[in-house]
């Protein structure tokens, strides 16, 4: 069924509640009513017609529609002017054979149309249950005649003139089945092919254009359909609908929809020819960087690690295999294997050559690197680091983001270290320039001065400023995940508990409308911790962080 998959995407999701609700078949009493207001007769004398057609129908109204409108094109339910009523043959109503499933019903109603119209109908029974307007557009731009024959159907009831919309699934399907395989595939291409053609003929082909999902669809369910081996062996189509998926699954992973990002991702690399890292390496790099990712957010690490062996095998350069070993790192974290994700953020920083020592960091190393940290920052202010030019060298960026992302982790596996990456996320900061990542090197040293230099003034001043840069960069999805961080370590040492208690909770829920689930849970973790010292009533707070870990566990 045409639901099937958005139905298995709600079952399997944890934020959608489901409930199934069965809906069961009219009574034949309900039925009876229905023939009898049609022809406009007492229900005392549509009863025997309604007998033999419940039981053709089995009760489903739309079975029941159909099989009504098929009598009278047969012309076993016919208007008598002699008699000034509907009159039948009740037994060639019983001999009408129906199938189980009302397919031959359908499939003999469009039939019996004309051939234009029959072809009009296949057309737009490939996009599905809808034609989209801007699609539509294209179609009949191409194809004039296809207008009166839409219109012929729209007065036959088989389509809603409303965006081109079939007037139910099952006609869609009944008329998607009056094409063999080899038929389809045809039609799916030659849909795809207008589609892309208009998209390479606009300005907008180096951009998203409107259409590019439709476009991307019909030419990969052309495809999966192997009849149609013909149409493949143009190598530059090839590379065009490769780079179609890829806008496709690009577009789909911005708007969350990573299930059809991976499926258009998978489809753009099946395009790609067996030299694609000679001919088309920038393609083929994009392709499966972006499958790499769309398979960790779906869980799929069992994909995931054959497109990175594929971009590990042949990236040209090590900073072409940084977006895929990324990756990996995050899936290694998910995994709960921290201690093989810091190790492998060590060798890529050593790569990068920021190198760290593996264990052994003494006093006296973690000293001299928050005096060098702190003479980088010597002189600067809150506006002096808002204003600083912003960071362009590649590596420096990877490695200022690799650090960035490992703090917290170290902070629980090897809190020695925390204090050595965020100065050096410090003084590359100061030395090429400021990042988004910055903020949170910062905002570490900032608690490294409070818990080991003792200065807690300074520590909050660099903390406020920490989040100060952040929002500068406008980055809103990481500004609730530093805040919580800064409310939870730094801020609670100078502003009162019952003020940053309140802060977390604010941070918790902006987290989770930016969709951090991660640290929507530490936000409420830390606002409950707080939220206990605050001097309260114990149990009026344990009641308030039952009902938030409740509202948790039902939202994420």
């Amino acid at each position: 069924h045409i639901l099937s998959n958005y139905l298995n995407k709600f079952n399997s999701s944890a934020s959608v509640s489901v409930r199934n609700i069965h809906l069961v078949a009219i009574t034949k009493t309900d039925a009876n009513v229905l023939v009898s207001e049609a022809i406009r007769l007492p229900v005392r004398q549509t009863r025997v017609l309604t007998d033999a057609v419940y039981a053709k129908t089995l009760g489903n109204p739309l079975y029941l529609q159909l099989f009504m409108k098929s009598l009278v094109d047969e012309k076993l339910l016919s208007y008598s002017l002699v008699e000034k009523r509907w009159i039948w043959n009740i037994e060639a109503v019983r001999a009408t054979s129906i199938d189980d499933n009302v397919a031959e019903l359908l499939t003999r109603k469009l039939r019996r149309l004309p051939d234009d119209c029959q072809k009009a109908l296949k057309i737009a029974s490939c996009f599905g249950l809808q034609v989209e307007e801007s699609s539509l557009r294209i179609l009949l731009a191409s194809n004039k005649r296809l207008i009166p024959c839409l219109e012929r159907a729209r007065q036959e009831g088989i389509l809603e003139w409303d965006g081109l919309r079939f007037a139910h699934d099952m006609i869609q399907q009944a008329a998607y089945d009056m094409m063999s395989p080899e038929e389809r595939g045809e039609r799916h291409y030659t849909i795809g092919f207008q589609l892309v053609a208009h998209i390479s003929s606009t300005k907008e082909s180096h951009h998203f254009h409107p259409i590019t999902f439709a476009a991307a669809d019909q030419i990969n369910i052309a495809k999966s359909l192997t009849a149609t081996e013909g149409f493949w062996r143009d190598q530059l189509m090839h590379i065009k609908f490769a780079t179609l998926n890829l806008k496709a699954g690009e577009r789909s992973m911005e708007v969350s929809d990573f299930p059809s990002a991976l499926n258009y991702l998978q489809y753009g690399i099946s395009f790609l020819p067996e030299t694609r890292w000679d001919t088309n390496y920038g393609l083929s790099l994009r392709l499966y960087e972006s499958a790499c990712l769309a398979c960790y957010i779906n869980g799929r690490s069992d994909k995931m690690t054959g497109f990175l062996k594929e971009i590990l095998e042949n990236a040209s350069s090590f900073e072409d295999k940084l977006n895929g070993l990324f990756v990996l790192v995050q899936c290694l974290t998910s995994a709960g294997k921290l201690k093989e994700s810091i190790g492998k953020i060590f060798f890529i920083l050593d790569e990068l050559g920021e190198s760290f020592p593996e264990s052994g960091v003494t006093p006296a190393a973690i000293q001299d690197a928050l005096m060098s940290a702190k003479s980088s920052l010597d002189g600067y202010s809150k506006e002096d680091l808002i204003s600083a030019p912003r960071l362009n060298n590649k590596r420096m960026h990877w490695a200022l983001k690799l650090m960035a992302y490992a703090l917290p982790y170290i902070f629980m596996l090897k809190p020695s270290h925390l204090a050595l990456l965020a100065c050096r996320i410090v003084n590359i900061s100061t030395k090429y320039g400021v990042a988004s990542e910055s903020a949170f090197g910062l905002s570490s040293y900032a608690y490294c001065h409070i818990s080991i230099l003792h200065d807690i003034d300074e520590g909050y001043r660099w903390g406020k400023i920490a989040v100060s840069l952040l929002e500068s960069f406008g980055a809103k999805k990481l500004v609730p995940k530093l805040k919580i961080l800064c409310y939870h370590l730094n801020f609670f040492w100078v502003e009162p508990l019952q003020s940053t208690s309140i802060a977390l909770l604010q941070c918790h829920r902006e987290a989770l409308m930016v969709g951090d689930n991660e640290y929507a849970s530490f936000g409420a973790h830390f606002y409950c911790a707080q939220n206990i010292l605050c001097g309260s009533s114990l149990p009026i707070v344990e009641k308030e962080c039952t009902a938030l870990a409740l509202k948790m566990v039902s939202e994420l």
